[in-house]
């Protein structure tokens, strides 16, 4: 089998380049495409001169090892913690796309410095398509780290009246001040106060009662207020338990989250 060289420095390039991309992704260290790409092309340099001019195994793995390491030296700025992880997600995500590359292939052979693989696919073609998918990757992962951040602020609460009792989720809203009669007020959908109070749309909207005013974004509004049995919030280190507490509602809803309820961060 012929392999030519600048077909197999390509190669080498846009597989080191899709795994560096990836670990830039996953970790956030100081970097930009033009050191990952030097990054990569010394990768595929190692992996020539490994592939043309040494047999030896043990020889192979250290230059193996010191590729890594100069790849991720090379490619991004950080801490020595960070070098670690860098180092480990390197090596993970290099076996995910080298298996994921031999499967989509038909052929692989196997050289002093690892495995050519051939398919009636341009090998340059998977490439450059894994590296679209570390763009997409990219766009993932900033939708899960959002989704983390907002979770952080998920509390789980239980409210408890007469004989009912409802489980939700909380979200701490930092702009929740508001207090009925000295204390903070819990603000849920009105769909969960329906369900808590075990009534219908026309009984809620008929009666009468208290009511908060409430400043949001779009201006000032009276919500109405009620008197519950018992809230329990749990928390990372204890529960806290408020009895006789005031909720107000919501019949807007909080469309589109995954909370049923707004925390006042007066409650914890």
């Amino acid at each position: 089998m012929t392999i030519y060289i600048e077909v197999f420095l390509l190669q080498n390039f846009l597989i080191n380049l899709s795994l560096l991309r990836l670990v830039n992704i996953s970790l956030r260290p100081k970097s930009n495409f033009f050191r990952l790409s030097i990054s990569s092309l010394v990768g595929a340099g190692f992996s020539v001169i490994g592939a043309m001019f040494i047999s030896n195994v043990i020889v192979l793995n250290i230059i193996k090892v010191l590729c890594s390491i100069a790849m991720i030296l090379i490619a991004f700025r950080q801490s020595k913690r960070q070098f670690i992880l860098s180092i480990l997600l390197l090596y993970a995500f290099t076996y995910a796309l080298g298996g994921a590359i031999m499967n989509l292939t038909s052929s692989n052979y196997y050289t002093n410095f690892g495995a050519v693989s051939i398919s009636r696919v341009p090998l340059e073609l998977i490439c450059s398509i894994a590296i679209v998918i570390t763009y997409i990757y990219e766009i993932l992962a900033r939708h899960i780290r959002t989704k983390i951040k907002l979770n952080s602020f998920i509390y789980h609460i239980t409210l408890y009246h007469k004989n009912k009792k409802l489980d939700l989720n909380a979200f701490l809203d930092t702009g929740n001040i508001l207090q009925y009669h000295d204390s903070p007020v819990l603000v849920v959908d009105l769909k969960s106060y329906l369900d808590l109070m075990d009534i219908d749309f026309m009984k809620y909207f008929s009666s009468s009662g208290d009511t908060v005013r409430a400043n949001t974004i779009n201006g000032a509004k009276d919500i109405k207020v009620f008197k519950i049995d018992r809230i329990d919030i749990k928390t990372k280190h204890e529960k806290k338990t408020f009895s006789d507490q005031y909720i107000a509602v919501s019949t807007r809803g909080f469309n589109n989250t995954n909370y049923q309820a707004l925390l006042s961060p007066l409650m914890l």
